[in-house]
């Protein structure tokens, strides 16, 4: 059923209610562009890592979660993410690093997008509105630094709001672009 659609788009919590095993092979090998996301929160510390899929086509972890895909606490992010896009075989990777910002790397390299947030009220969920907005435009094609540029958007205007009481709407997504 994944093959009817150009791209498919998983986040995946960790709480084994939607992939099991089964639907991320599924997904790994039959969606056309697939779009990713891991999740660690209190419930699945240090089990729910990006090395559970095999493939991606873009990845979007934040830097915790990437340092411990990779086991490295110190390293450099970007030798990290040249690291895992090889193993997933991604053309495209964002780690979000919530105050500094972002970076994007693609095969020509990496780029750092400041953050754009002076309010923070609660993070949860910013990492899936980057997510969220961001997988459509690597779909696309889009150059990594629009990729940054609007999911540090999306990320700064959820993170104004407590939990995901309040979806990120596009039409306040454009209102900070119109205004940047």
């Amino acid at each position: 059923a994944v093959r009817r659609y150009p791209c498919a788009i998983a986040a995946d919590f960790g709480h084994g209610a939607f992939f099991t095993a089964v639907s991320r092979n599924e997904l790994c090998r039959n969606a056309k562009f697939l779009a990713i996301t891991v999740q660690s929160n209190s419930l699945n510390w240090g089990f729910n890592l990006l090395s559970r899929w095999e493939r991606a086509d873009y990845a979007v972890a934040d830097e915790l979660e990437l340092r411990m895909e990779c086991q490295d606490r110190d390293g450099p992010l970007e030798s990290l993410l040249e690291s895992e896009m090889k193993r997933l075989g991604a053309k495209l990777m964002a780690v979000t690093m919530g105050h500094k910002g972002c970076i994007v790397m693609d095969g020509q390299g990496p780029i750092t997008v400041p953050a754009f947030s002076d309010k923070v009220v609660d993070r949860l969920g910013a990492g899936d509105a980057f997510l969220a907005f961001t997988a459509p435009l690597a779909y696309l094609g889009a150059p990594k630094e629009v990729i940054g540029f609007i999911g540090n958007i999306a990320g700064a205007l959820h993170v104004q709001v407590i939990g995901n009481s309040k979806p990120v709407a596009l039409g306040g997504v454009r209102q900070w672009v119109r205004g940047l």
